[in-house]
């Protein structure tokens, strides 16, 4: 992967909505993960994309739909109307959809899918 990022391509829109990110305090900010395999996911305007094996993550706070966590080693864009930095958001073990720092947003996956994680301290 390209060391400035990676960019999810697409022509349609994704759908989102307004969301309050609750953050993390000091102590919970040690909390990372990293993907054991490639983890293939669609977003809500059918393109489907790839979270690559190996990629961590820290996380950031939470929303209603899940826990946040932010890219530590790359980071992570979406085309919807615009390119979007995207941050993960994981629920019941399953990746739920994506929470877009940049619009304080979310947008949900059509079909959430298994994070295959490991836990990191």
């Amino acid at each position: 992967m390209a060391a400035a990022g990676m960019v999810l391509s697409g022509c349609l829109s994704v759908s989102t909505q307004q969301v309050a990110l609750a953050p993390v305090t000091d102590v919970d900010s040690a909390n990372e993960l990293s993907l054991a395999r490639n983890v293939i996911f669609t977003l809500s305007n059918g393109t489907n994309q790839t979270l690559p094996a190996g990629s961590c993550w820290r996380r950031a706070g939470a929303i209603a739909q899940g826990d946040v966590y932010r890219p530590l080693d790359r980071n992570f864009v979406i085309q919807g109307r615009r390119q979007a930095e995207a941050w993960i958001v994981a629920a019941g073990g399953k990746l739920a959809g994506f929470y877009l720092p940049g619009e304080r947003s979310y947008t949900p996956l059509s079909h959430p899918v298994t994070l295959p994680v490991e836990m990191r301290q």
